[in-house]
C-alpha cells in the first residue's frame, strides 16, 4: 500500500519553497539564510532541517521542479525530429519569454555560477522528454548526442542573440540534429 504524505508536510515544504523563490529574486543564494526562510515562512529552523540538509539542497530541489515544470509544459517535442527548425524556433522564443529575475536567479543561483548545474538538469529533463517520444532508442550514444545538442541549445539561448546570430546558430544546431539522428528523418 502506498504511503501517503502528511498534508502538513506538503504545505510546509510548499511554503518554504515559495519563500525561497521570493528571496532568490532579491538576493544571491549565498546570502539567503535558513533563519530568514524560517522567519518569513513562519516555521522553526528545526522544521526547515526536517526537510532539507541546507539551502543548497533546497535550491537543487526547487531548480529541478522548475525545470521539470517548464519542460513538461512544452507541447511541441514531436517537432524535434519532424521539424527541428520549428522546434528550435518555438523553444528559443518560449524560453526567452520566460526569462526574468526568477529565471536568472535560478539559473545562476550563486556568485561565479556559470549556470552549469542548471544546464545539466535542464539537459537531463529535455532528454527524458525526447525519449518519451519513443522515436529513438535510449542508449549511451544517443545520450551523448542529445547532451551535445541540448548543451548547444542552452548556450545559444543564453547568449545575447542578434538578428544575425539566430539564423546562423539555428542552422548549425538543426544540422547537428539531422546529422546525429539521420534514422529519425528517414
Amino acid at each position: 500500500m502506498e504511503k501517503k504524505t502528511d498534508l502538513r508536510i506538503v504545505k510546509t515544504k510548499k511554503r518554504i519553497k515559495q519563500v525561497f523563490l521570493e528571496l532568490i529574486e532579491k538576493k544571491e543564494l549565498k546570502k539567503i539564510t535558513v533563519t530568514e526562510i524560517a522567519r518569513t515562512a513562519e516555521i522553526n529552523k528545526g522544521t526547515f532541517y526536517l526537510h532539507y540538509k541546507d539551502i543548497y539542497e533546497l535550491y537543487a530541489e526547487v531548480l529541478m521542479e522548475e525545470i521539470n515544470n517548464c519542460v513538461d509544459n512544452i507541447s511541441y517535442f514531436d517537432e524535434f525530429f519532424s521539424d527541428p527548425e520549428a522546434f528550435l524556433f518555438h523553444f528559443y522564443y518560449e524560453f526567452n519569454d520566460r526569462k526574468g529575475a526568477k529565471a536568472d536567479a535560478l539559473i545562476y543561483g550563486y556568485e561565479n555560477s556559470d549556470g552549469s548545474m542548471f544546464a545539466e538538469l535542464f539537459c537531463d529533463a529535455l532528454m527524458r522528454k525526447i525519449y518519451e517520444q519513443k522515436l529513438i532508442e535510449r542508449n549511451e550514444e544517443n545520450d551523448i548526442k542529445l547532451e551535445y545538442i541540448f548543451t548547444n541549445i542552452f548556450c545559444f539561448i543564453r547568449a545575447k542573440s542578434s538578428e544575425l546570430k539566430y539564423p546562423i546558430l539555428s542552422k548549425l544546431i538543426v544540422s547537428d540534429i539531422r546529422t546525429a539522428f539521420p534514422e529519425a528523418f528517414e
